[in-house]
């Protein structure tokens, strides 16, 4: 499907995730080619080569937990650098909301970055194990917070062996450039049924994969009756205002906000997220 405008954002292209079911395998699952969404990312972080590939995954990952099982209000998905790695990155975080993904790079020692431009595993830019984190919110009670320890050169292993063990989950998943499907079993879903859906999306070329269009890679599944049930639009978007800025602050003491401010009273902070910067008075700050 082709990119659309982010209403809330005019300048910021988004994309289409298509939720779809298997009714012959009884099997669903969800697509999205984040082409758009991959773009904003490496802009405003200045990310290239695997490392903005990686980043790019763990985004639309992101997305598809949230898209599909239960749903929910807020999905985060983080990785973190092995004990005592001196691998170049520390830390990848995404998080979800309906239509909205953002996320942020750390890393630990970014001059050392282009010894790896040619390693795209993920053990190469973090070290092994990873730890893999998530916490899915569904807006009533406490969120559901999970984190594993995997060996395993792609990130999509690591979120298939977090949904088996963790979510109990019989799920497969594709990370392939910007492109990113995953199916999930329903009730009744046999192990003959798994096995046809798994097949069907083990044949998709990776040609395919590269450049094809959500609705030609959907038609690898046409044996299991596969149907389009709905769709979703997701937008590189961060929601940092001045407000939420200032509220940051608040657990901050008086000598503490003294010390980051400038000549002129105020302190500037940088989101993470989208690299905006803000400029609060210290008064503002405190109020």
């Amino acid at each position: 499907m082709a990119n659309k405008r982010d209403m809330t954002n005019p300048a910021v292209e988004s994309d289409v995730l298509t939720r779809f079911l298997l009714p012959d395998a009884f099997t669903r699952g969800a697509i999205i080619r984040g082409s758009a969404i991959n773009k904003e990312a490496k802009r405003i972080h200045g990310l290239n080569g695997p490392v903005a590939a990686l980043f790019g995954q763990t985004l639309l990952a992101s997305i598809l937990l949230l898209s599909i099982s239960k749903g929910g209000m807020r999905q985060v998905l983080q990785l973190d650098a092995a004990t005592g790695s001196f691998a170049p990155l520390q830390r990848m975080m995404a998080e979800t909301r309906p239509g909205a993904v953002r996320g942020y790079v750390n890393w630990q020692e970014q001059q050392t970055a282009l010894r790896y431009e040619e390693h795209a595993g993920l053990s190469s830019w973090m070290g092994s194990p990873v730890r893999l984190s998530t916490v899915r919110d569904m807006g009533v009670g406490e969120p559901y917070i999970s984190s594993i320890e995997h060996n395993s050169e792609f990130l999509a292993d690591f979120i298939i062996h977090y949904l088996h063990q963790s979510v109990q989950i019989r799920a497969d998943i594709i990370l392939h450039g910007d492109l990113a499907i995953m199916i999930e079993a329903m009730p009744g879903c046999e192990e003959e049924h798994w096995f046809k859906a798994v097949e069907a999306m083990a044949k998709i070329p990776n040609s395919v994969l590269e450049s094809a269009s959500e609705e030609a890679i959907l038609a690898y599944f046409s044996e299991l009756s596969c149907k389009a049930v709905g769709t979703d639009h997701y937008a590189y978007r961060c929601s940092c205002s001045q407000e939420k800025m200032k509220a940051a602050l608040q657990g901050i003491s008086s000598e503490q906000l003294l010390q980051m401010a400038d000549e002129k009273g105020k302190v500037t902070l940088s989101c993470q997220y989208c690299d905006n910067v803000y400029e609060l008075e210290i008064g503002a700050a405190g109020n």
